[in-house]
């Protein structure tokens, strides 16, 4: 008797057992999934945050510029291609132009080969690549400057480095490690040349 009872209890036992293991299986299931999940996500933010995207977009005929309050253009900058960075918003430029104007009236040129603008900033630095320098020349050939590198600032203002030459018709000739200034009406302004300087007075 107890041997068949005992063969009911099991039997039943295992029924119960065989029973509640089916959602026990489905919540362990559930949770492992869900803990997945979390560890994948978890996973990807920390990527993102150590490792943000990056995909660059390139723009033909890239254009950046400032404008006035009377919506009049400061200055602009023109470029072949321009390579955006998501991130730092910054913009690889490839054969740029920069033009600074009074009024209508083009006052100064900066021309190079590579450079980066920063669009948040409106900071621009233009490089020289392969002997072709940055050469920044004013209205009617009134100033000219070349370098191997110019950054350029608010307020108009410029920084440049490497082999600095600035030529002034009529007036004098300055060579120089660096200078900086003031790109104005009259050309380049204010400037100051510093490094191995050598100059010749023009009559």
């Amino acid at each position: 008797m107890s041997n068949i009872v005992e063969k009911i209890f099991s039997a039943s036992t295992l029924k119960f057992l065989a029973a509640l293991s089916i959602p026990c299986g489905l919540a362990y299931f559930w949770y492992y999934s869900n803990e997945q999940a979390r560890i994948e996500v978890e996973s990807y933010q920390k990527e993102m945050k150590e490792n943000p995207l990056s995909d660059q977009v390139e723009v033909k005929n890239y254009q950046l510029k400032e404008v006035d309050d009377t919506n009049q253009v400061r200055w602009q900058l023109l470029a072949d291609k321009g390579t955006m960075q998501p991130s730092s918003k910054e913009v690889i430029l490839t054969k740029i132009r920069v033009d600074y104007f009074d009024g209508k009236i083009l006052k100064m040129r900066l021309t190079a080969p590579l450079g980066m603008a920063n669009e948040s900033t409106r900071k621009i630095r233009l490089d020289a690549e392969k002997g072709e320098r940055v050469v920044a020349e004013g209205e009617g050939g009134k100033s000219r400057m070349s370098a191997v590198k110019v950054e350029l600032t608010k307020k108009n203002q410029f920084v440049a480095t490497g082999g600095v030459n600035i030529d002034m018709p009529g007036v004098a000739k300055v060579t120089g490690n660096s200078a900086t200034g003031v790109i104005g009406k009259a050309g380049i302004q204010d400037f100051k040349i510093v490094g191995n300087t050598h100059s010749i007075v023009q009559m």
